[in-house]
């Protein structure tokens, strides 16, 4: 799948089960006819993944802040409208008046998996991603990430596509909407001093809740084959606000039904991670496809795409705290 990448933009923006479209002003287009209206509270129907009655708590809601360039729905957007700042119980609307229904995508053809390469082509982002522009990535010792991340996504495609399993190998902007089985986007972080070794994984929000199992299948293979520790002290708000799972905010972004999960597979600032990244790339990559891959196994077609979503229009948890930071 290493065809052009305007060209595979452009085709898989075109045939993605989920588009939700753009206007000039890259916002979220209102469609054409109004989205189906969730079910009354108490008959949610049986396509519904996670109903009013039902605990929300495999959706965690983070409220997150809208970063610079990401855009808000309006009130005329396909994904419902604004959030409400006002208690739910003072909205005065039967419970399932504050969700919005997600219709499951229609896909077929083989599996498809997305690996994104972080910071590759940030040059070519949209001007409503503008604000990626000076955003290359960490480096360290003459080792860019963008470099660490290109060559693991590239052995990954090779190893997932020997199994069958198509994979798209996405720059910075990816499709419209992007509709896959999977989606890892890949980066590595830096500390600026070079005493934090470890690995992340993040999902985000407001999304299908076969991420935490996406995430947790990367994880527990990725520290089996490299015995790198995760490093859950310190993962940060960007990584579960990251830009491109805000399907509510943001156009060029994967689905709510794509599992997603963004993974930073260690520090370059590190001699330990960054030698393990460059040095044993085929492992590095080895794992994170093991991890995709049996959850693709466990996770058949009709499981991940079978039902509606039903999001809250509004959070309903706390907002995360931000990891201390050390003094000084």
């Amino acid at each position: 799948m290493r065809g052009g990448v305007a060209l595979l933009v452009v085709v898989a923006a075109a045939t993605a089960a989920i588009v939700f479209g753009a206007a000039a002003d890259q916002r979220l287009a209102a469609p054409p006819s109004a989205p189906p209206s969730p079910s009354p509270a108490g008959a949610p129907g049986p396509a519904i993944l996670a109903t009013p009655a039902e605990s929300l708590a495999d959706l965690p809601e983070v409220w997150a802040a809208t970063a610079e360039g990401d855009l808000l729905p309006s009130d005329a957007s396909a994904v419902g409208p604004m959030p409400d700042p006002r208690p739910l119980a003072a909205l005065g609307q039967p419970e399932a008046a504050q969700f919005t229904r997600i219709p499951a995508p229609r896909l077929t053809g083989p599996r498809r998996v997305g690996i994104q390469a972080g910071h590759w082509l940030t040059e070519l982002a949209p001007p409503g991603l503008s604000r990626l522009f000076e955003q290359t990535g960490t480096s360290w010792a003459g080792v860019n990430e963008v470099d660490i991340n290109l060559d693991v996504a590239w052995r990954i495609e090779k190893i997932i596509e020997a199994r069958g399993v198509e994979v798209d190998v996405l720059p910075v902007t990816i499709p419209q909407g992007y509709v896959a089985d999977a989606f890892v986007s890949l980066h590595g972080d830096g500390d600026g001093v070079g005493e934090i070794s470890g690995f992340k994984l993040a999902h985000s929000p407001r999304r299908t809740p076969y991420e935490a199992e996406l995430l947790e299948s990367i994880k527990q293979h990725y520290v089996a084959a490299t015995g790198l520790a995760y490093d859950g002290e310190h993962i940060s708000r960007d990584m579960v606000s990251y830009y491109l799972f805000a399907w509510q905010r943001n156009v060029f972004s994967t689905a709510p039904h794509t599992p997603s999960v963004i993974l930073e597979m260690g520090y370059v600032s590190s001699d330990h991670d960054r030698e393990l990244m460059t040095e044993r790339a085929d492992l590095v990559a080895a794992a994170i496809s093991e991890g995709i891959l049996r959850f693709l196994d466990a996770h058949p077609r009709d499981t991940l795409f079978g039902k509606d979503l039903l999001v809250p229009n509004r959070p309903r948890f706390a907002p995360p705290s931000p990891t201390p930071q050390p003094a000084g």
